[in-house]
């Protein structure tokens, strides 16, 4: 699912989001549990999740609406006291995973992430299954290949910095993003002047050849 970034995106002020405000932060404490559990929004559907197997069920209706509703609206039980959702399909929970840190970043960065992280993804995310952006898949090609920088990523793909937040925010939630190293940001006042400024006609033919190199598109 191609979705274009909301014109109210990353906010001012605003480039981190916290799991625990949204239903990424419930996913994640099962997840942690280890327990079966049954998450309902009423009136838009329920989920199934269980984390010893690595999967979940979901009947809703639309996802993108129930990943965005107020954690408080949620109803949270163990899976004993009901079957699973009757019209489920079993899936991946890395898929829930994504989808939940997808929809609740907006283009910023999920709590613990930097822009000044070196990653690498360690496989392909099934990005037909998953909400993206309309750059995900160059995102992807070069953080399968080469460890980068999120803040040079997006000089370097010449695309906003809050699509790549978005997708490495999904891909670190969902456990396919491996931080390689990180570097606080106060430790770097040098890059962060450097990347509030464009990148002269001859650094981008350069990060546009170290991609094709590296990405062999």
């Amino acid at each position: 699912m191609l979705l274009e970034l909301s014109s109210s995106t990353a906010d001012a002020g605003t480039t981190t989001f916290a799991p625990a405000d949204h239903l990424l932060g419930i996913v994640q404490r099962i997840v942690a549990s280890r327990d079966n559990t049954r998450i309902v929004l009423p009136g838009k559907g329920e989920i199934a999740i269980l984390p010893g197997l690595g999967e979940y069920y979901a009947s809703v209706q639309n996802m993108a609406e129930f990943c965005t509703a107020p954690p408080t609206q949620f109803q949270v039980s163990a899976l004993g006291e009901a079957a699973l959702p009757s019209t489920a399909g079993k899936r991946n929970i890395q898929e829930l995973l994504w989808n939940a840190a997808f929809q609740a970043s907006q283009g910023r960065l999920a709590e613990g992430c930097s822009k000044y992280d070196v990653v690498q993804f360690r496989h392909w995310p099934n990005l037909t299954r998953l909400p993206v952006t309309p750059n995900a898949a160059r995102i992807c090609a070069l953080l399968t290949r080469h460890p980068t920088t999120i803040m040079l990523l997006h000089r370097m793909l010449c695309i906003d910095k809050e699509e790549v937040y978005q997708i490495y925010s999904a891909a670190y939630c969902a456990g396919i993003a491996n931080t390689i190293s990180r570097t606080p940001e106060s430790a770097n006042p040098e890059t962060q002047v450097a990347e509030g400024q464009p990148a002269p006609a001859q650094e981008r033919g350069i990060f546009r050849s170290l991609f094709a190199k590296i990405s062999g598109l």
